[in-house]
């Protein structure tokens, strides 16, 4: 944001260097980025060309016949294209010191004396444009030295935080310099004369269809209007801060963005159809085309001012094509409206498309007195600049719930306690005045502070404990000499799980990947097809469009990626969440553990041969990650549903009562659609509910004292029968038994279609004494006619 030194004087009787002013506006929080200083070398006068001829030597020179105030006048050859006899100009005349390098000295182009040199608006300090030279006004005398046209002047460059968007315009800044310095503020606002007896209603109608998104709508109408120049003071106000003049209408509507920070538009009053101007939302999907001939596609919920015909503005970003200023203008009608940032913001960031007016409405203006004021002072400078005739009256449309003040309860402790410094109510109430505040003392230690509409970013007493420290200045805060800072931080539960589990995955020799939440259509219905994914309103991208329902597709692309890189033998596993929506149209969200494998899961060394990955290695990565958290329970077992991108070998895991999921290997034909041809196991795992509680705590088991026993039983059963439920159920049949695990499988010719053999290992073994053959015996034939009964399992002979 540039704030031109002059300008700002408009508003606050502010007398000190331009460099101490920008120190205290940095102390209370906006940062000045750069001050330039507008002052032209001395020996450059103004001049007007009298003569122009092509030079002979040089297709693109002109040689030119300058009067500079001098006794005769002065041969100046120039390359400026738009250099024309009758120009009045700038003039650098010999000894002209732009910089210790570059002085104006008498010298020969192409066989030519030059005497001189012509400027452009860079030469001049007005703007970074050399493009052509500077047209200097009408009424200049030959041979005046230039800054009694353009007096010096100083540009402070602000750097706003996005907050702060009160401060994106002349009374901002001047707000903050008042109160820094302890200056009243003057009234910038200038009341337009009214003629005539034909009110504003009477030739135009504003309707608010959409008031939530337009709470204020207001106008004036200026007839007779003359487009030309604006005045010279105007113009050089604009290009110090850097926008381009461009005729006295546009000029006037600028001027205002710039003052009061108050984005307008000027329509031609006779382009607007049915004499109406209706503020509604898109109902469906359209193109529009702006101002800078580009068609945009607008979406429903996109707000438009509209007539009687159409569309023809994209609210509080750009005019319409064909709804512009135009030279044979002659009616204007002056838009000055408040609309919701919200909107605002969403529109601009789908079309790509900001503007200095976006990006004052994203942040939120005035939708107070500074409204009425900019449009105010906008009529009055169009009948005094372009010779127009203000219409009686203002059009104020409202709608919707009226927009109130802020009221804010601040405490006296509270801000001495926040800022380190005592203060006393009177200083505080002070400070906060002095920023339009309005403060009511309970005499209880606490205020009730009411908030100009123009600060949106007052929400909370904490912010107006920091307008109290701004005001008082950081620099005046002392540094605290002692603080109590904790050695040691206890995490929540969430975050002491979650690195726990992190820790454990990595210790299982898988990478941590971190992906995107979001996904496209095509995915979705490749993985998941048959979860209702929830659809994102305003995607960056089509590939964006929807939250993710599994991690699959996004650990699938990283093994893909990798792989395409000759990058095998990946191991990734990812924490993240999946999102789903609910029949009731609320959506849900999940957090799990996804992990992928590909290629070699131990590589191959000088004396073995490297091992696959497999359903059993991932199901050993599973197991080994239970240990490590803290879980001795894990169960694998058939599943009666699984998702369609795991194939026949996977199983349904459940981890104590809390983690359930599914592991096995991934489809070849979805392997295929990553362009992905070796071997993938992917398992995915719902924590969500064990992060709410605490994972259990390892405690301290001896070694063994007496030694065990082993029994191996060859059960052959159903094929539908998982060796899980063998396995449990032996294991609960008494505390003797340690350990139960298969290690053997076998289906064959002998054994019938529809069945195998699984032989277990079963580890006996007591704490108190060593058992003998007998003792285990009994529990041995348990174990037969308990498997037997309740799994279907006969010991093989």
């Amino acid at each position: 944001m540039k704030i031109v030194y002059s300008w700002l004087k408009d508003f606050v009787d502010i007398d000190v260097p331009v460099e101490e002013l920008a120190d205290a506006l940095t102390g209370s929080g906006l940062e000045v980025a750069a001050v330039e200083h507008r002052r032209a070398p001395d020996g450059i006068v103004a001049a007007k060309v009298l003569e122009k001829t092509k030079h002979p030597n040089a297709d693109k020179l002109s040689v030119c016949t300058v009067d500079a105030g001098g006794e005769s006048p002065l041969t100046i050859v120039c390359g400026a294209p738009n250099v024309e006899a009758g120009m009045n100009v700038a003039c650098a005349t010999i000894g002209t010191a732009f910089s210790q390098d570059f002085v104006i000295k008498k010298t020969k182009l192409r066989g030519i004396d030059s005497f001189g040199m012509l400027c452009s608006e860079k030469e001049l300090g007005l703007s970074d444009d050399h493009s052509g030279l500077f047209s200097m006004p009408q009424d200049i005398v030959p041979g005046r030295p230039f800054g009694d046209y353009f007096p010096p002047d100083s540009v402070i460059e602000i750097e706003l935080t996005p907050n702060r968007g009160d401060c994106l315009s002349v009374i901002g800044v001047a707000r903050e310099v008042a109160a820094r310095f302890g200056l009243p503020m003057k009234n910038g606002a200038i009341d337009p004369e009214e003629k005539g007896d034909d009110p504003i209603e009477n030739a135009i109608t504003v309707t608010l269809e959409a008031a939530a998104r337009c709470p204020r709508y207001a106008g004036r109408l200026v007839r007779g209007v003359k487009i030309g120049p604006s005045p010279r003071w105007i113009q050089d106000r604009l290009r110090l801060a850097g926008l381009r003049p461009i005729n006295n209408v546009v000029d006037v509507t600028n001027y205002m963005l710039m003052h009061f920070g108050q984005p307008m538009h000027a329509f031609d009053y006779a382009g607007i159809a049915g004499s109406r101007i209706i503020v509604k939302t898109a109902q469906k999907e359209m193109t529009f085309l702006t101002l800078d001939d580009i068609e945009r596609n607008l979406v429903e919920g996109d707000l438009l001012i509209a007539d009687a015909n159409g569309p023809v503005a994209l609210a509080g970003i750009m005019g319409g094509a064909g709804s512009q200023i135009a030279d044979t203008t002659t009616d204007v009608f002056l838009e000055c409206a408040y609309f919701d940032p919200v909107g605002i913001r969403k529109t601009s960031k789908r079309l790509g498309l900001s503007s200095d007016s976006s990006y004052r409405f994203e942040r939120g203006v005035d939708p107070d007195v500074g409204l009425t004021a900019a449009l105010d002072t906008a009529a009055a400078l169009l009948a005094a600049t372009a010779s127009g005739s203000v219409c009686k009256g203002r059009i104020d449309a409202r709608g919707g719930e009226p927009m109130k003040r802020r009221t804010i309860n601040l405490r006296t402790e509270k801000v001495s306690s926040v800022l380190g410094v005592p203060f006393s109510g009177e200083q505080i109430s002070s400070f906060l005045q002095s920023l339009q505040i309005e403060c009511l003392d309970h005499r209880d230690g606490t205020f009730s502070c009411t908030v100009p509409l123009f600060r949106h970013d007052l929400t909370i007493e904490e912010d107006l404990i920091e307008e109290v420290g701004r005001m008082y200045g950081y620099d005046n805060i002392p540094p605290a000499q002692t603080t109590i800072l904790p050695l040691a931080r206890t995490l929540p539960t969430v975050e002491r799980t979650t690195d726990t589990i992190r820790h454990a995955l990595a210790f299982a020799g898988l990478h941590e990947a971190v992906t995107n939440s979001m996904t496209s259509e095509k995915r979705v219905a490749l993985l998941t097809p048959e979860i209702a994914a929830v659809k994102l309103l305003n995607p960056l991208t089509p590939d964006m469009a929807f939250m993710r329902t599994t991690l699959a597709g996004s650990l699938l692309d990283i093994t893909a990626y990798n792989c395409n890189r000759r990058n095998r033998n990946n191991r990734f596993f990812e924490i993240g969440k999946i999102f789903q929506m609910l029949p009731s149209g609320e959506y849900a969200e999940r957090t799990v553990i996804a992990i992928i494998i590909e290629g070699n899961f131990h590589a191959a060394t000088w004396n073995s041969a490297p091992q696959p990955v497999s359903f059993y290695v991932l199901k050993g990565i599973i197991e080994s990650f239970c240990r490590h958290i803290g879980f001795e329970t894990v169960s694998f077992s058939l599943p009666h549903e699984k998702p369609r991108y795991f194939g026949p070998e996977t199983a349904l895991v459940k981890i104590g009562d809390k983690v359930t999921g599914f592991a096995g290997t991934v489809f070849p034909q979805i392997c295929a659609e990553f362009d992905i041809k070796s071997v993938v196991c992917f398992a995915q795992l719902d924590i969500t509910d064990l992060l709410e509680t605490a994972l259990p705590v390892g405690s301290y088991k001896p070694l063994h004292r007496f030694p065990a026993l082993e029994r191996d039983f060859c059960f052959v059963m159903d094929e539908r029968t998982g060796s899980s439920a063998v396995m449990e159920t032996i294991a609960a049949l008494s505390p003797l038994i340690e350990e139960v695990h298969p290690f053997d499988v076998y289906r064959g010719e002998k054994l019938g279609p529809g069945r195998k053999s699984i032989t277990f290992n079963v580890v006996f073994r007591s704490s108190e004494r060593t058992l003998t053959d007998g003792d285990v015996e009994e529990l041995c034939e348990k174990v037969l006619s308990t498997v037997a009964q309740r799994c279907g399992g006969v010991l093989r002979t």
